[in-house]
């Protein structure tokens, strides 16, 4: 069984590896069979998120996370995002459920942040 820092340091060392580009450092982080359910339509497998991530601008998107609780084989994280051109700026919860020492699942959901509109993770 996975200990609550080890799920966290996983999850930190892909998103680490995730903002640099290196895509390939981190396939091996997620099992074979990874599902990602971050549009709740579609579920995209190890091998197509990774071909969509590797068309995305990683390097400019910037993370700031907010909050970072490990429990079980459970990793939740609150996190502020700027995409690049610094156009948009999201709050974002994600999900990710670890098995055998890899990801197996992410979840996440996305909420645009307005310059008007009180910051939802700014006390988190």
């Amino acid at each position: 069984m996975n200990t609550d820092y080890d799920c966290k340091e996983l999850v930190l060392t892909c998103l680490e590896l995730y903002g640099k580009g290196d895509l390939d450092a981190v396939a091996p982080l997620l099992r074979d069979d990874y599902a990602d359910h971050g549009l709740p339509f579609l579920t995209t497998t190890r091998a197509d998120w990774i071909a969509a991530a590797r068309k995305l601008p990683l390097t400019e998107i910037r993370i700031d996370i907010r909050r970072l609780v490990a429990e079980g084989d459970y990793v939740t994280m609150f996190s502020r995002r700027w995409l690049p051109g610094g156009e948009l700026d999201i709050a974002v919860a994600d999900v990710f459920r670890l098995q055998e020492g890899l990801i197996a699942e992410r979840w996440e959901i996305v909420e645009p942040i307005t310059a008007a509109a009180p910051n939802p993770v700014a006390t988190l």
